[in-house]
């Protein structure tokens, strides 16, 4: 196992069999965001966008919660992660790089994406799951949007990500009541792939993430294009597109050395 640096103790980072394990690591406050823990997940997830080493992400938080999202603390006192209260366009403008290089550095990641959620899943905490491909939550973790609480109407692309998830009724619902979605009723509504008993839920992720780590970046860089492009082609155009880049994939040595295995085994 490799430790990478992350530039702060509010994120942790090791490397795994291609699995890059990126730890929030707030636990006296949940793991909710902090200006470190933005900075080094950003920092993450720059060494997970620029290292071939790396083929697949897992996120997660430490002692038992993902991330509680903004820090009430601080919202209380009046104070922001991002700059003075009197400055509301030096905030704005700060928060927004940082979205861009945490929440949509991580949408947009050309690499398998987990979030591996042992607890609560709040605000911005949710958001970093849902940008997620996929997510895989302990049977006692909740989800919940939890900005109506707090009076504001969320941020890190939450409604955009919802809404893409789970659809406009739904994604409006989860935003519109703050309520707090247990794992087994997110399961149903779509919002994780799957629920592991608490004790089984890192076995069982990881297991997950080293079987996305073994498809070639290539095949898993066209996928994630492929499916971004869904919404925006026909059918038929899909159809055109999947024949140019399979023709073009089976030109690449991965897809010939893990032919020429497949036809060795049998």
């Amino acid at each position: 196992m490799e430790i990478v640096a992350t530039g702060t103790d509010d994120v942790t980072a090791s490397l795994d069999d291609g699995v890059l394990v990126v730890t929030l690591d707030r636990p006296e406050v949940r793991n909710a965001l902090s200006l470190p823990l933005l900075e080094g997940l950003a920092a993450a997830l720059d060494v997970a966008s620029g290292s071939a080493e790396v083929r697949a992400l897992v996120l997660t938080g430490a002692r038992g919660a993902f991330c509680a999202g903004g820090d009430v603390g601080l919202m209380a006192a009046g104070r922001s992660i991002f700059g003075a209260a009197d400055d509301p366009d030096g905030r704005a403008t700060a928060q927004a790089d940082l979205q861009r290089r945490t929440v949509v550095r991580l949408r947009e990641l050309a690499k398998p994406t987990i979030a591996m959620i042992p607890g609560p899943a709040v605000g911005a905490g949710l958001a970093l799951a849902l940008a997620c491909d996929v997510r895989y939550a302990a049977s006692s973790a909740v989800l919940m949007t939890g900005f109506g609480r707090v009076g504001l109407a969320g941020d890190f692309g939450c409604s955009w990500l919802l809404h893409d998830l789970v659809g406009r009724a739904v994604a409006r619902e989860l935003l519109y009541s703050s309520a707090a979605v247990p794992a087994d009723v997110a399961l149903a509504r779509g919002l994780v792939n799957g629920v592991h008993p608490d004790d089984e839920l890192v076995e069982q992720t990881m297991r997950v993430a080293r079987r996305f780590a073994r498809v070639p970046a290539p095949a898993v860089a066209v996928m994630a294009a492929t499916s971004d492009l869904v919404p925006a082609l026909s059918f038929a155009e899909a159809c055109d597109r999947d024949a140019e880049e399979h023709v073009r994939l089976t030109a690449t040595p991965e897809h010939r050395a893990l032919v020429q295995a497949l036809v060795a085994r049998r």
